[in-house]
């Protein structure tokens, strides 16, 4: 089934799982317009969490494309009550696919600061810090684990509750707050033993004219 183009919206998570329940039943009979009203309902939520999991907006269709591709294959694994978990985990795992293949080009940028404005361009000089900033955060990244990294980007991308955040994992509210702990600090020692952060606050501190410590 050929899967057409969407645009990338805030998702809304669709909450009626009767609805959800007949829909799984209907396309675990085959029924294209049940196939086609499950990407429908649910494509937006994909396309936003790959985005919050750090994933480029040039790859974030290809990744919601293979999403649903796996999804219509294991259609007999699926509870209706558990189906935004379902994405979640599925997105995840092809956006760690793409860091394990260094696929990714540009992420987390915000992290070492706000962008400017798409129509204020950067002055050069900027413009090279957060092209190092995006580099060098994408090695870490790419080094950190799986279950970590999930756990950072629904708290402090997408905004979610410890509570929510369990949910969408199926795991302990306090293992999310652990989880999250560790990340955090798994980001840094990984950053430290690249050299990776310093480097950038040197990078940072040379542009801007401030001598080192």
């Amino acid at each position: 089934m050929a899967l057409p183009a969407v645009r990338l919206t805030e998702p809304r998570l669709p909450v009626d799982v009767d609805a959800d329940e007949l829909l799984l039943a209907r396309c675990r009979l085959g029924e294209r317009a049940a196939l086609r009203a499950l990407y429908d309902r649910y494509v937006h939520v994909v396309m936003a969490y790959a985005r919050r999991l750090g994933l480029p907006a040039h790859e974030v269709e290809d990744v919601a494309q293979e999403v649903f591709t796996a999804t219509y294959k294991e259609l007999d694994r699926i509870e209706p009550r558990a189906l935004s978990s379902w994405f979640f985990r599925l997105t995840s795992n092809r956006v760690h696919d793409r860091f394990r293949r260094r696929r990714i080009r540009e992420t987390f940028a915000r992290w070492f600061g706000a962008a400017e404005p798409a129509e204020s361009p950067d002055r050069p000089d900027q413009a090279a810090l957060r092209r190092d900033a995006e580099r060098h955060v994408g090695r870490i990244l790419e080094r950190m684990t799986q279950k970590k990294r999930d756990v950072f980007a629904l708290f402090e991308l997408q905004g979610l509750s410890g509570d929510e955040i369990a949910e969408h994992l199926q795991i302990p509210v306090d293992t999310v707050w652990t989880r999250l702990h560790h990340a955090r600090i798994e980001f840094a020692k990984v950053g430290r033993s690249l050299d990776v952060l310093e480097e950038t606050r040197s990078q940072a501190r040379s542009r801007n004219g401030e001598a080192s410590p």
